[in-house]
């Protein structure tokens, strides 16, 4: 059983529960400190909404309920993502030609669109000094939190790292050549658009008519407007890891209903983790 609304009257979840009933669709009511909220088989949940969508069209005058809280897992991936990018920055700076390794693994449109994919991804990775890292490491402890928090700590970072890394592939073609770019805030930014995408399903498949469904879409542009558009700031790749964000985001969340378990979380993580050893690789043999 999963919950199709929450924080409801007695009154709202009596009358959905009679909506529900009249459908022949099983369903269960919960309380907790004078909330109500409704529960129906995971299968059942779009007959459900479909059924209770009908009877607010038919009744406009009833208060209109609130959505499910969001599922969240507790999770530290984050700091050590975070860990991850402190020590790669650690010894790019300690070696002895550090701008070889941007020359190398950053993002440069006309290589990428000649073939050198991994650039998309080794990118991330890289950053051009000490307020350049910083930056993208507390964002990365904020949005990469709440993204894997939502996803889980595996597929949640998959995502984040397959959207970002999108987003700079399509800059790539965009810009075709003359660009370069390094840094992990269009994945940052992806991460923001995973986390709208999220909301803004939720909203949608609770509330199909309401306007307010759209407001953690705009919430999250805004967010790209406020913190990505600084001086020297990519523009344009944070605007499309967003948009990557948001579709992947969606498209999970449309095909999966709530958090893989652990064993998908950990092949998830394994992925990550040879994607990024695997980049890395490949950014030396075209170097070496």
């Amino acid at each position: 059983m999963a919950p199709l609304f929450a924080h409801l009257t007695a009154e709202q979840a009596r009358i959905y529960a009679l909506v529900l009933a009249s459908a022949g669709i099983r369903h269960t009511l919960h309380s907790h400190r004078k909330n109500w909220a409704v529960h129906v088989p995971t299968e059942a949940r779009g007959l459900a909404v479909a059924a209770i969508a009908a009877y607010r069209r038919e009744n406009p005058d009833q208060t209109t309920p609130t959505a499910p809280p969001v599922t969240l897992v507790r999770t530290h991936s984050a700091i050590y993502a975070a860990l991850i990018l402190i020590a790669i920055h650690a010894v790019v700076a300690a070696a002895p030609a550090p701008a070889s390794f941007v020359a190398a693994y950053g993002a440069d449109a006309r290589q990428i669109v000649n073939g050198q994919i991994y650039r998309c991804l080794t990118a991330l990775l890289l950053h051009a000094d000490g307020a350049h890292l910083a930056a993208n490491v507390a964002a990365t402890l904020l949005f990469g939190t709440y993204a894997a928090a939502l996803y889980g700590w595996g597929v949640g970072w998959l995502l984040i790292l397959c959207c970002g890394a999108g987003g700079n592939l399509l800059t790539a073609f965009w810009y075709d050549q003359g660009h370069r770019a390094i840094g992990a805030s269009t994945a940052v930014f992806a991460a923001v658009g995973l986390c709208a995408a999220q909301a803004l399903w939720r909203r949608k498949r609770h509330a199909p008519d309401s306007w307010r469904s759209y407001v953690p879409l705009a919430g999250g542009l805004a967010l790209v407007g406020w913190l990505g558009t600084a001086p020297q700031s990519d523009l344009l790749a944070h605007l499309l890891g967003f948009a990557c964000g948001l579709v992947g985001g969606g498209c999970y969340a449309r095909m999966v209903n709530g958090i893989h378990s652990w064993p998908v979380q950990a092949g998830a993580i394994g992925i990550v983790a040879l994607g990024i050893v695997g980049g890395w690789y490949w950014g030396m043999a075209y170097s070496g």
